[in-house]
């Protein structure tokens, strides 16, 4: 299938102009990735600091998510868009000149509550720009900025750590933050129309695709749920099994090396930039569950696959298939959000699911640490693996189309 990239931006040029602040911001978060364990380790502090160093960013996300988006709701997306990378500038900035364990966590927080400001400004922005004939596309434009960002930031950081040392890195992101502030201010557009605000302010809704239009009818609503466990459980994976548990296995039971590892675990990345352009493709012809469902059930797969008795080429395959349902499932989930969601509850349906996966994010590692010390790593992974399998069948059986030939919301949101 023919991914149509130039009819979106005909469609609508203006995903690109978000994309590219966008790809400024990530980069700069990749810089940082493979290098603050070892800017924390060189404090002096022990393992599990490094690690609460880490996590520390994922909390500041969770808690700053909601209020983000109801402050979208109110005053606009350019708020978030413009204000979020600064915030993360001076977090990220001051990051590489402190010499302080508290001080390091403090500005990763503020550098944290940035990047999250920035994101749901964005994936709100494109909810606005987008309908739902083609925001499956449009979504995929925009999550491949962001894959092309964090992906590439990893080799410039460590060329920058090797040659100027490992708090230059953090200097860089600053910079790049900067940049990708001022870019949005002077080029990324309003989207948030008046009457959004008036329907907002005066509780009145005409466009709900739920049955009443109130906050509460729509994220107790089946679907709403069903999303955002569709969320939680994908981010679930990638935290405790992707990058937790999966690199412990390759290392102990496969005797692989961390530069070996570190080769393996960007083949799902790739091959989820791969993929995007297909699945936001599928999604907008055939419908949203037309590419959640086979991207759960595929990496529920590979999960059984990894979870196994592993050999080196049973692994990479396991790791191939990963990435292959995740570019799958892409961006579809976002777009099924906005689907559902009115215009003027947009920002908080946005802000709620995206906490919902921050939460799975913090409490995935040491949750699935304890299974794994309790029984073993395979058996975590196994038990990932069933999770995310019935749910991906729940998810077929019982939540609704909201795209596609098959689905007559189109003309609703319309009206």
């Amino acid at each position: 299938m023919r991914f149509q990239l130039l009819d979106i931006l005909k469609e609508n040029p203006t995903v690109m102009l978000l994309c590219v602040s966008t790809a400024l911001l990530t980069s700069g978060q990749g810089m940082v990735a493979p290098i603050l364990p070892l800017y924390a380790d060189s404090l002096g502090v022990s393992a599990a600091t490094v690690g609460l160093v880490i996590s520390v960013f994922g909390l500041a996300r969770f808690m700053t998510n909601i209020p983000t988006a109801v402050l979208a709701q109110r005053y606009g997306r350019r708020m978030p868009l413009v204000i979020g990378p600064f915030i993360a500038a001076f977090g990220n900035g001051m990051a590489g000149i402190v010499s302080s364990l508290e001080l390091l966590m403090l500005f990763r927080f503020i550098a944290g509550i940035g990047s999250a400001t920035f994101i749901t400004g964005a994936v709100i922005f494109i909810g606005d720009i987008s309908t739902i004939s083609n925001r499956g596309r449009m979504m995929s434009v925009y999550q491949s900025s962001f894959i092309l960002g964090i992906s590439s930031g990893p080799v410039f950081g460590g060329l920058i750590a090797e040659l100027f040392g490992l708090r230059a890195p953090f200097l860089a992101v600053g910079a790049l933050s900067i940049m990708s502030g001022v870019w949005a201010f002077f080029k990324v557009p309003e989207t948030l129309k008046p009457e959004q605000v008036n329907i907002e302010k005066s509780g009145k809704n005409n466009e709900a695709i739920v049955e009443s239009g109130s906050k509460y009818s729509l994220v107790f609503s089946r679907g709403f749920i069903l999303i955002a466990l569709v969320f939680m459980i994908t981010f679930f994976t990638r935290a405790g099994a992707q990058f937790t548990l999966l690199p412990l296995m390759a290392s102990k039971d496969l005797g692989l090396s961390p530069g070996q590892i570190g080769a393996i675990f960007t083949i799902p990345p790739i091959i989820a930039f791969l993929m995007l352009p297909l699945a936001g493709s599928v999604s907008d012809k055939y419908g949203r569950k037309k590419t959640i469902v086979p991207g759960l059930l595929i990496v529920s797969m590979s999960l059984f696959l990894l979870g196994s008795n592993l050999s080196l080429i049973l692994f990479i395959v396991g790791m191939s298939l990963y990435g292959f349902g995740s570019g799958i499932e892409g961006p579809t989930p976002v777009a099924y959000v906005a689907d559902i969601s009115p215009k003027n509850l947009q920002g908080i349906a946005q802000g709620i699911v995206r906490s919902a996966a921050d939460f799975a994010l913090l409490v995935a590692p040491p949750l699935m640490g304890f299974v794994a010390d309790v029984f073993s790593s395979s058996t975590a992974v196994i038990a990932n693996a069933v999770a995310v399998g019935v749910l991906g069948v729940v998810f077929l059986f019982f939540a609704k189309e909201t795209a596609g030939i098959h689905s007559k919301t189109e003309s609703r949101e319309e009206t």
